[in-house]
């Protein structure tokens, strides 16, 4: 989704509030900025009102002390994570000023998410006095305006961006303000203009939308910014999966074919829209585009349509890009010890006896914990799982691996809140500080029973099971996407059912099994290959999942997204895996 730009204006927008009010409001300074706001301009106002600061004792401290205590809604902060793991390129356009921008940004680990930052010049001088400048210094040249403020003009930054960017970029604005209309007139018919319901920017988009070219959706808090922001790049990026098909990999077993016919794909028709939408009694026409300023219902405590998306992921070469247990006794050097008794006992009580071993020969918690934070992984897993998370999907961790050192691995990565549930072998370190582990399956009592490649202390078939027996209580029928690469993988693939997904590491023994046995396979099935195709494939089908959904619930309050060129793909059937399924670039 690297063809995607957002661009965010900063106060009422990112911050619920406006952060030049907000710092003078919380140091006491209101009375005196209102007395002097009919005479100057806000932007040499607000340099005048931090020299009074300064001189009344206010520290540089005192100011950012108040910007980190500036309002946010709690959705803010996943939804720019969330928009920039998925690809996008973020900037910010603001008429504040950068000291307050960064302040803020940088308190809520944000700041390196933004890749430019338009705003007004600010620093602190030589006395600690922080100075404000205008962006435009109209005290030389007017920018030649009438629509935004002296010393900023949005729209022709906008411009400058526009002329900057490479190849065939689309542009989403989300703004609040008057002076974010400005900018939404110079953006383009494949571009998306995002108003705050109920602002200025609203209001004049309301009384004039025949100028705006872009489509139009309104948000009106955080919790609806983030939604209506992580569609719009999901369906940005179906689209742009459409205009790929010509680069997609082949896959060598007999998968799932979706048709890339561009009769395939027709530009949405209006429908007809229910009255709580409406804000116009007319929906206005463009040339080849459908704009209406109704976005999407909210009324409805239901959830995002990802919701209903269940990721199931096995963790070594899935997650983490090698066999944890192998990893940790190679590092060690235990690795000879281990083939040599290797032989003689099953893996997992193998794995019991090293840990056994590694502690008496003097090896700590400590170093077995340095060994799993170098554990290799492909940097684009862990941007699909935090993407995966925020767009509402349930992710869960099947693995023959143990509790001990997935935990302290996605801990390390900062994923352990991503995963609702981790089944695999358990683990604790003991009174000794010696790691202990154990099988999922007591096979020394009863064997599991599996006739498939399980190994004797867990069948992940069993685990599939009563995942989905949990999911069939439920309100909402949920879809499961099932990611693995070994054996003990292939059971769990069998008991996948139609409308599933199966996504098998290519190359890898699960593929090999898939490809033998391809008949045995309900589900849909697509390879991966490493860990931007993993990232590339699962999203393609949570977005496909959400998409489907969001057709069949037709147009109610658990719609997602409508009046927009959305293209969608023709639902499969066991029947049709006669050809390869093709996986977008």
């Amino acid at each position: 989704m690297a063809g995607i730009v957002v661009i965010f204006d900063f106060d009422k927008t990112i911050i619920d509030c406006d952060s030049d009010n907000w710092v003078l409001d919380e140091l006491g300074f209101t009375d005196l900025f209102n007395q002097l706001l009919p005479t100057m301009p806000w932007n040499p106002l607000m340099d005048k009102m931090m020299k009074e600061l300064h001189a009344q004792g206010k520290t540089i401290d005192d100011i950012v002390e108040v910007l980190k205590r500036a309002p946010i809604h709690p959705r803010i902060v996943p939804a720019i994570k969330a928009a920039h793991a998925l690809g996008c390129e973020l900037r910010v356009v603001s008429d504040a000023n950068m000291f307050f921008i960064e302040t803020i940004l940088e308190h809520l680990g944000l700041r390196e998410y933004f890749s430019e930052i338009d705003s007004n010049p600010s620093f602190v001088d030589e006395e600690e006095k922080l100075r404000i400048f205008p962006y435009h210094d109209f005290t030389k040249s007017s920018h030649g305006c009438n629509l935004c403020p002296p010393n900023m003009c949005k729209g022709r930054v906008i411009e400058r961006i526009q002329a900057s960017l490479e190849g065939k970029k689309k542009i989403i604005y989300l703004g609040d303000g008057s002076g974010d209309y400005c900018p939404g007139l110079k953006l383009g018919e494949a571009d998306y203009m995002m108003p705050r319901k109920n602002y200025p920017v609203w209001d004049l988009i309301c009384r004039n939308p025949m100028l705006i070219k872009a489509e139009i959706y309104e948000w009106t808090d955080g919790e609806e910014l983030e939604k209506v922001l992580l569609q719009l790049i999901n369906m940005i990026s179906l689209e742009e999966d459409d205009a790929n098909s010509s680069q997609f990999i082949s896959v060598d077993c007999k998968l799932q074919t979706m048709s890339a016919s561009k009769n395939a794909f027709p530009h949405a028709l209006p429908r007809k829209l229910q009255s709580n939408y409406l804000l116009f009694p007319t929906i206005f026409f463009l040339p080849c585009l459908v704009v209406s300023l109704k976005a999407f219902s909210f009324d409805s405590p239901s959830k995002m349509a990802a919701s209903d998306v269940v990721v199931v992921m096995d963790f070594d070469k899935t997650i983490i890009d090698c066999d944890s247990d192998n990893w940790v006794v190679d590092e060690l050097g235990a690795t000879e010890l281990f083939n040599q008794l290797l032989p003689t006992m099953p893996w997992n009580s193998l794995m019991d006896r090293m840990m056994k071993e590694l502690h008496s020969q003097g090896a700590k918690i400590e170093d077995i914990v340095a060994v799993l934070k170098r554990t290799p992984i492909h940097s684009r897993i862990i941007q699909a799982i935090k993407s995966a998370h925020a767009l509402g999907c349930d992710l869960k961790i099947v693995s023959d691996a143990n509790v001990f050192f997935i935990d302290t691995i996605l801990k390390h990565h900062g994923l352990t809140d991503c995963f609702s549930e981790i089944n695999t072998n358990p683990s604790f370190v003991d009174e000794e500080g010696r790691l202990r582990i154990f099988p999922y399956h007591d096979f020394t009592e009863h064997p599991h029973g599996c006739p498939h490649p399980c190994p004797p202390n867990m069948c992940k078939g069993i685990v599939i099971e009563r995942i989905q027996a949990s999911l069939s209580a439920m309100e909402e029928k949920k879809t499961i996407i099932y990611m693995g690469d070994g054996l003990g993988d292939f059971c769990p693939s069998l008991k996948l059912g139609n409308g599933d997904y199966m996504l098998p590491r290519k190359d890898f023994p699960v593929w090999d099994l898939v490809c033998k046995n391809r008949s045995l396979i309900k589900a849909e099935v697509c390879e991966w290959s490493n860990g931007e195709e993993f990232e590339h494939v699962l999203l393609h089908f949570i977005t496909k999942i959400t998409i489907d959904k969001s057709k069949t619930n037709g147009n109610n309050a658990t719609q997602l997204y409508s009046d927009c060129k959305v293209q969608t793909m023709p639902g499969s059937s066991h029947q049709a895996f006669s050809q390869a399924l093709y996986v977008p670039h």
